[in-house]
């Protein structure tokens, strides 16, 4: 009786969290996979590059592509977010907002 209990209760949980246990023996995503983000100060915008100087004071360059998403009309001087992925070690923009408070 135990191990039926035992196993209804292991079907019970596979079934209610799957999710869960494919994280768990899932493969990590490759770095090309991985979306970063960061926050920082526009230096430089336009269709072909991003350059932000985030808090820590260093500039970052980013490659703006055809399938980059600017959601606004802001330039130099603006505090955005950018999401991105890296590519061969170059940073790629998926989408860049002005970050308003």
């Amino acid at each position: 009786m135990k191990t039926r209990s035992l196993l209804v209760t292991l079907v019970f949980l596979l079934t209610l969290q799957p999710a869960c246990f494919l994280k768990f023996w899932g493969k990590d995503k490759t770095p090309e996979e991985k979306k970063y983000d960061i926050y920082g100060t526009v230096k430089e915008i336009d269709r072909e590059q991003l350059v932000i100087e985030p808090r820590s004071g260093q500039s970052m360059e980013f490659k703006m592509l055809e399938s980059s998403i600017k959601g606004g009309d802001f330039g130099p001087g603006a505090y955005v977010h950018v999401y991105y992925r890296q590519r061969e070690g170059v940073r790629e923009v998926v989408m860049v907002v002005e970050k308003i408070n």
